[in-house]
């Protein structure tokens, strides 16, 4: 005798739930069913135009790899997106080498120290903060140049959405609203 898998146990459990349920109510249920399904599929199909209306933007936007790019900065927001990021990029470069495209040599990909100065870190983490509409957060202590540094470049992050860098939501703007 052969054993059962768990679809051949599924299909069998199903009419014991159902044998008590008249023929009328299994097919009021059906309906009822049938109609929630359609909403929840209309809602699917929506937001997944909107999605890939989004992505046209973005293309038309920022170019070919700007949907890349984005998504590659969701990934950065994420608790272990450092790491895979990283992972991504040495696995990149391992099969260019392999195929043998010239990279160019650097001793350590990622070292341990980022030789960037804190003030010029401080800066683009302070623009960056700004160009995202994120608050003003300034993680450095008030009486150090770093502090000073993410001052600009919130100042000027913010004075660049100013001046129209950044676009104003539209129609165009997909809505997820569930009805």
């Amino acid at each position: 005798m052969a054993k059962k898998g768990k679809k051949d146990g599924a299909a069998e459990a199903a009419p014991k739930a159902i044998e008590n349920i008249s023929d009328e109510q299994l097919q009021a249920l059906f309906f009822q069913s049938k109609k929630d399904f359609e909403r929840a599929l209309a809602v699917k199909k929506k937001a997944d135009a909107d999605f890939k209306n989004c992505c046209k933007r973005i293309k038309a936007e920022l170019g070919k790899r700007g949907v890349e790019e984005i998504k590659l900065a969701v990934l950065l927001g994420d608790e272990n997106g450092e790491a895979d990021a990283k992972a991504d990029i040495e696995s990149t470069l391992r099969v260019m080498r392999w195929m043998g495209i010239p990279v160019g040599t650097q001793g350590d990909l990622f070292p341990d120290n980022d030789p960037t100065p804190i003030t010029d870190r401080a800066f683009a983490e302070g623009r960056r903060h700004a160009l995202a509409g994120d608050r003003r957060a300034n993680p450095h202590h008030h009486t150090t140049e770093a502090a000073r540094s993410y001052e600009a470049g919130y100042d000027e992050g913010q004075a660049q959405k100013v001046k129209g860098g950044i676009k104003p939501l539209g129609a165009e703007a997909p809505s997820f609203e569930v009805h």
